[in-house]
């Protein structure tokens, strides 16, 4: 059953109807739209924003004719509050996404006008490369004879066993440890971003990674989470990069090593390799085409080797 969500604004900011409306809206989301409960949540917070501010701003209860009426203005003025309070343009984007989204379902139920949401210019945002580690020291590193000295043996085997899978599979962390250790096959399938589903590959050295790992594991994790930790309970994502960021000092890895930068070197590394896009963006999940793309910009130096030993008169 999805879970419900509820508005959570100042009261007297918007009318019952209102209110309603937004709830229904957030179901869609959940239900129709099948977005993550993350993305969901940060969509939330953006009406809440949005219709805190244009409470103030008009000094009224906000209702549907309210909405009706908002002018260019009205939105320049949400999105100047916002660059005030100095939220950053990737965030403000989104938000801007989020208004739209909820006036387009309006619009749908309603006839809410979008002639002025429609109108607004999204801030520019700097294009932001991901960073991979590189490939030889990120194997060097999972081929460690251990990552903390002093960590049980069983310890150092499920770190391993869950950085092997990250970078040779491509899968978010929470995607990772979301995994059933009854799921294990040499395919898996995983539920991605948006509830998407895809099926991911194991290697034969993720599978015998793993194997290891759960025959030193002190628990029974046959009928639970793959990854558990020290009390037996499954493995959270905060937990998981904490650990890296204190491994980065002690194997010299760079700044940004973290878990998602396991799944950035997945793809670049596969890429540089030759595999192509459309490939890479099945592995990852991605929606959109586009979204891969941004890792053929990672290391334009590769590019140009490549292209000197393809091109016909370079030889």
């Amino acid at each position: 059953m999805s879970e419900k969500y509820f508005l959570e604004i100042t009261p007297n900011t918007i009318n019952s109807e209102l209110s309603i409306l937004a709830e229904s809206w957030l179901d869609f989301l959940s239900i129709q739209r099948k977005y993550s409960d993350n993305t969901i949540k940060s969509y939330k917070r953006d009406i809440e924003n949005f219709l805190n501010f244009i409470n103030k701003h008009n000094g009224e209860i906000i209702s549907l004719n309210s909405l009706n009426l908002l002018k260019i203005a009205d939105f320049r003025s949400w999105l100047a509050n916002r660059i005030n309070e100095g939220l950053a343009p990737r965030s403000n984007v989104r938000a801007i996404s989020s208004v739209k989204s909820f006036l387009g379902f309006l619009a749908q139920k309603q006839n809410i006008n979008m002639d002025a949401i429609n109108s607004l210019r999204r801030p520019k945002i700097a294009k932001l490369l991901p960073k991979p580690i590189e490939e030889k020291t990120i194997l060097n590193f999972l081929n460690a004879e251990y990552f903390f000295e002093k960590d049980l043996l069983w310890i150092t085997n499920r770190d391993r066993a869950l950085y092997f899978l990250l970078y040779c599979t491509g899968l978010r962390i929470n995607e990772a440890l979301n995994i059933h250790t009854k799921e294990l096959s040499s395919n898996i399938k995983i539920c991605g971003k948006g509830k998407k589903e895809r099926i991911v590959l194991l290697l034969p050295v993720v599978l015998e990674k793993i194997s290891i790992y759960i025959k030193t594991c002190p628990y029974d994790l046959n009928d639970g989470y793959l990854f558990v930790g020290l009390k037996g309970k499954k493995l959270l994502a905060p937990y998981v990069d904490a650990r890296l960021e204190k491994l980065r000092i002690i194997y010299n890895l760079p700044d940004h090593a973290s878990a998602h930068a396991f799944r950035h070197s997945f793809a670049t590394h596969l890429i540089q390799n030759g595999a192509d896009l459309r490939s890479v963006q099945d592995l990852l999940g991605h929606e959109s085409l586009s979204s891969t793309q941004i890792y053929t910009d990672v290391n334009d130096y590769n590019i140009l080797k490549i292209y000197e030993k393809s091109h016909p008169l370079a030889k």
